[in-house]
């Protein structure tokens, strides 16, 4: 009868215990995960210092595929990449894959080659298109220091994405050159009418002069043309997707067993699962796969930034109507440090206790990377 008594009350205290124990919510669960799992370092623009680049460097070591999604356009940034390549470079990458079309990367290669790739992506930014240059995401000194490591440390850049059409000018004049004086001249009625719809060049003519030249590399030049303007002209998000994967495996099927990959790409692309704005699985969720395929690894980090400077005003994305980021990542911004947070511990219930974008980080990305900087947009001299 004792006994019996003492387990009811033992039964009624473990009841009473767990009816007053609080069940922590996904916003509690996300609080002590940043509580526990935040680091920092800081960057004078040439070596990063602190445990969370230590962190960032150790993925290198533990991952065949290490994919950084961006913000773009930083010159920051750009110099952290540099560093990243260097570092990248000890643990066996040899490849670095950027948002980029592949004839685009494999003239990024030999610029990255020249005497002062500075100089050549700044005249090719005044060459360009207004505000934007020639090849997107690679126009300035910064910029160009990323393709100075590229080359120091025998990186190959695969270009995946379409041939971006600001692009378009300076991928029919190579292909043109490139041909003999009597073809050139058989032709330029063609390539004159092709540059002057530049934005959107005629598929007839574009076949026609394809059909005539000899060199493959050039007949996939203007092929790549073809296919990116249909991508624009349809704004076609699924066959962009589609290309990406494509052409990421055309370089990966060719390179050696579990080639180790860097990825620098927009972070909408670079999502494990679906794409963070288009509902399409994206490069980041092939390359997710087929890491658990090799039973290897792969690891993301969605890179964030708080503040930008625009048209002489200082926009804070915490308190915009426009907001880029989740309010809880914008929370973190340190002006002196970077703020590396870890969210792989952490396993949410989907209590709505959180805003929609920050579930989606959460769930897409192992990690957040919150930069110090504020980032100009600014209108650069013709």
């Amino acid at each position: 009868m004792k006994k019996n008594l003492l387990l009811v009350v033992l039964l009624a205290s473990n009841l009473s215990f767990s009816q007053t124990k609080k069940t922590l919510t996904d916003a509690d669960k996300l609080n002590k995960c940043i509580a526990a799992n935040t680091s920092y370092f800081t960057f004078n623009g040439q070596q990063p210092v602190g445990k969370g680049w230590d962190t960032l460097e150790n993925l290198f070591a533990d991952n065949q595929f290490v994919a950084w999604g961006e913000y773009h356009n930083s010159p920051l940034l750009s110099q952290l990449t540099a560093c990243a390549l260097a570092s990248a470079s000890k643990h066996g990458y040899k490849k670095w894959c950027v948002e980029t079309g592949p004839f685009a990367a494999s003239e990024l290669m030999r610029i990255s080659r020249a005497e002062s790739p500075a100089d050549t992506l700044e005249q090719l930014y005044r060459d360009g298109y207004p505000q934007i240059g020639t090849f997107p995401f690679f126009s300035t000194r910064e910029d160009a220091q990323m393709l100075l490591a590229a080359n120091k440390f025998n990186f190959t850049i695969w270009g995946i994405d379409q041939e971006f059409q600001m692009s378009f000018p300076y991928c029919l004049g190579k292909v043109y050159y490139a041909q003999s004086n009597n073809l050139r001249q058989r032709y330029k009625a063609v390539y004159d009418s092709l540059q002057a719809r530049w934005w959107y060049p005629s598929t007839q003519l574009l076949d026609s002069f394809r059909n005539v030249i000899p060199q493959r590399r050039y007949k996939t030049v203007l092929n790549a043309v073809n296919i990116s303007k249909e991508i624009y002209r349809n704004n076609d998000n699924a066959g962009r997707a589609i290309l990406m994967k494509n052409n990421f495996f055309k370089y990966y099927d060719h390179a050696s067993k579990n080639e180790k990959v860097f990825f620098k790409m927009g972070n909408n692309h670079l999502a494990k699962g679906m794409n963070l704005q288009t509902n399409l699985y994206d490069i980041g969720n092939a390359v997710y796969e087929l890491a658990q395929h090799n039973k290897t690894g792969f690891a993301n980090v969605y890179l964030m930034v708080r503040y930008t400077f625009e048209n002489a005003k200082l926009v804070d994305d915490f308190v915009s109507d426009e907001k880029e980021n989740p309010s809880v990542f914008l929370k973190l911004y340190d002006k002196d440090k970077w703020v590396l947070l870890d969210l792989r511990p952490l396993k949410v219930r989907y209590d709505n206790s959180l805003s929609r974008d920050a579930y989606q980080v959460i769930e897409k990305y192992d990690y957040v990377l919150i930069s110090p900087e504020i980032l100009k947009i600014e209108e650069r001299k013709k």
